[in-house]
């Protein structure tokens, strides 16, 4: 009777039925994170909250990887147990699940216990380079290397020191899985002999190209220009061409070749009339002066921090100047010259506004804006072939120096020039994700509402919570 009595009680009923409840509940929380704990599942099933999207990839990543018709191998030259790059795995994964099977990885290989693996596989000769803790992309006998001063965005301090602040993950592996899944790799020469900017003042950018797919290599040009070369970059020549180096570039230009030229203001008062020839033949001319900007908008500080109007074209359709901008510090201007020629269609990139002003340096003659920056001209050759030059006033502005303290738009726009004379429409270089976390800014009314929530709501109604639980159960 006892026995009877116990059961009928209501405490014991209520207690039978949080018992029950509660190992339900526990029964359903093991099974979800036994189901989410398989690892293609997890992979899939997940939710990126960071600001930035830190550990995903974008829509353009997913295009590439979807569209593969190439399986890609990635191996990660550590232990599984002692690579620590939480990002990176990450995201490799996320390139693995849309990969519909054509992305293979990560392989995680331990060179402590196999130390000819490189050798072996990658570098038999040992001259790549290739280091623990460096990841390798291939694809048939295609590889890129991958080092983790690729993932990541160096920016540097007034004294010099450097600190990162943004991650190129997903724009590192997308360009890796690009190159090595490309049919062709296109080739850009830089061109020296000139007084032109060294390759260690132009670090960021040599990396911005090489991570969009493009091979890099040095020239000049007191010899004909190599077969292999598809654009010349000049970074602020301060000579003007020899005669035989004009023949060259010419030769180079005339049988299909694109250029690059950037120009800073000059020291002296040399002409660079070779140079005027080349672009005269493109209806374009490198002036002699300096460009002072006087609208409060379109300058930084000092009137000849141009930040120039940006003109759309093929190279700018892609890019938002609005959010994209660029400082050109100390710039030149570019005329577009009054020849008509059928063969040749000339376009604007960047310009001052009506409020500027230009010096003739050797003149000293003053002129009134607005006056272009910087300009792009293709030349028909034949009937289906082209050449295609871009003309800047400025070098100054994509240097490792300028772009650690204002940017590095300006590497964005060259690469769009570049995919823009390749005729590569459908490449857009995909930007760091910033570190940067912005403020929380808040009204006064707001602080003393957040401030009344979470001294004295929350703890009374845990608090209320609690003796009502209390009361009730006093009362089974």
């Amino acid at each position: 009777m006892k026995k009877t009595g116990l059961f009928k009680k209501k405490s014991f009923r209520y207690g039978t039925y949080s018992f029950v409840i509660t190992a339900v509940v526990i029964a359903i929380i093991v099974l979800i994170n036994t189901i989410l704990g398989l690892s293609d599942i997890s992979k899939r099933l997940r939710f990126d909250i960071t600001q930035d999207k830190m550990f995903s990839i974008g829509q353009q990543s997913i295009d590439l990887v979807k569209g593969l018709d190439k399986e890609v191998e990635i191996y990660i030259l550590s232990s599984e147990s002692s690579y620590s790059n939480l990002l990176v795995t990450e995201v490799v994964d996320q390139y693995v699940v849309h990969g519909n099977g054509r992305i293979i990885g990560p392989h995680y290989v331990d060179l402590d216990k196999d130390p000819t693996f490189i050798s072996k596989n990658f570098d038999p000769d040992q001259v790549k380079g290739i280091n623990s803790g460096d990841i390798i992309v291939r694809c048939g006998n295609n590889t890129r290397v991958l080092s983790n001063q690729d993932f990541m965005e160096i920016s540097y301090d007034y004294y010099g020191g450097a600190y990162v602040t943004g991650l190129k993950v997903e724009q590192a592996f997308t360009s890796a899985i690009k190159s090595v899944t490309a049919e062709k790799i296109n080739t850009i020469y830089f061109v020296s002999g000139h007084g032109e900017y060294k390759s260690d003042d132009l670090s960021q950018l040599r990396s911005a190209l090489s991570l969009n797919n493009y091979a890099l290599k040095e020239t000049t040009l007191t010899v004909p220009v190599p077969e292999d070369a598809d654009v010349l970059f000049f970074p602020s020549p301060t000579s003007d061409l020899l005669g035989s180096e004009l023949e060259n570039l010419l030769a180079f230009l005339e049988r299909g070749g694109d250029a690059v030229f950037l120009f800073d203001v000059q020291s002296t008062i040399q002409d660079l009339t070779n140079f005027n020839e080349v672009f005269s033949r493109y209806n374009l001319q490198l002036n002699y002066d300096l460009v002072n900007e006087f609208s409060q908008a379109n300058y930084l500080k000092e009137n000849w921090m141009i930040r120039p109007m940006v003109y759309m074209s093929d190279v700018t359709r892609n890019l938002n100047p609005d959010q994209l901008f660029i400082y050109l510090p100390m710039s030149r201007s570019i005329s577009v010259l009054s020849t008509n020629k059928d063969n040749l269609e000339v376009s604007p990139l960047f310009g001052s506004t009506d409020d500027s002003t230009a010096i003739d340096l050797n003149t000293g003659v003053q002129s009134m804006g607005p006056f272009f920056l910087g300009a792009l001209s293709q030349m028909e050759i034949g009937t289906s072939n082209h050449s295609r030059i871009a003309l800047i006033g400025n070098c100054t502005f994509i240097t490792d120096t300028y772009m650690s303290e204002l940017g590095d738009n300006g590497s964005r726009y060259i690469v769009s020039t570049l995919n823009w004379m390749q005729e590569r429409a459908d490449d857009v270089m995909i930007p760091a994700k910033s570190l940067d976390q912005p403020p929380l800014n808040m009204t006064e009314q707001s602080r003393v509402f957040v401030f009344i929530l979470l001294i004295a709501v929350i703890p009374l109604v845990i608090i209320g919570t609690g003796l009502f639980v209390w009361i009730r159960r006093k009362s089974l």
